[in-house]
């Protein structure tokens, strides 16, 4: 979870990440300054959602970080099918990100509510994409309000997410 509320702390959180070449990410985090996002949770693998952000009404964007070091899919989530659950919107985002990315996630909460963001490589958005498919099919036999999906994934005809960058393409070369 974001552990501050203070307004300068999120800055340079999002200034660090522009500099790690992650600034895309920041819609999210300018969405939390602005007050139209009440909750941001940055949920990594392993870990388990705080019961409370749950229970709040207010708009919540949880990011399930399925794409940072490793990456297995909802099996490393142990909140994976209570967070399915909970959302009204997931964004299962399986290819590089983009600033519009994130700022539809902030949009959705703004006007939905209850955002899932899973940030996911190539090899396990099916995983991800069945979780909420089943998802959906129970909230259809339930006559419950529909769970709404984006997935944006790598075309086809491109290489895999992440890809690896190539210390040549740059003129960069490896030493050692």
């Amino acid at each position: 979870m974001i552990g501050t509320n203070n307004p300068r702390a999120i800055s340079e959180l999002m200034a660090a990440q522009a500099m790690a070449g992650c600034g895309f990410r920041n819609p999210i985090y300018r969405a939390l300054l602005a007050g139209e996002v009440a909750t941001l949770v940055e949920l990594m693998p392993g870990a388990r959602i705080p019961r409370e952000v749950l229970w709040r009404d207010a708009p919540t964007i949880i990011v399930a970080g399925d794409d940072a070091g490793r990456s297995h899919g909802p099996g490393d989530f142990p909140d994976a099918d209570r967070l399915v659950k909970w959302a009204r919107r997931v964004m299962i985002h399986a290819m590089g990100g983009e600033a519009d990315h994130y700022q539809l996630a902030a949009d959705a909460a703004r006007k939905n509510g209850r955002v899932l963001l899973i940030e996911t490589r190539t090899a396990q958005e099916v995983a991800w994409e069945e979780m909420a498919r089943q998802e959906i099919e129970r909230r259809e036999k339930q006559g419950a309000e529909p769970l709404r999906v984006l997935l944006l994934r790598v075309p086809d005809h491109l290489p895999a997410h992440p890809t690896i960058p190539d210390p040549q393409a740059d003129g960069v070369r490896a030493h050692g």
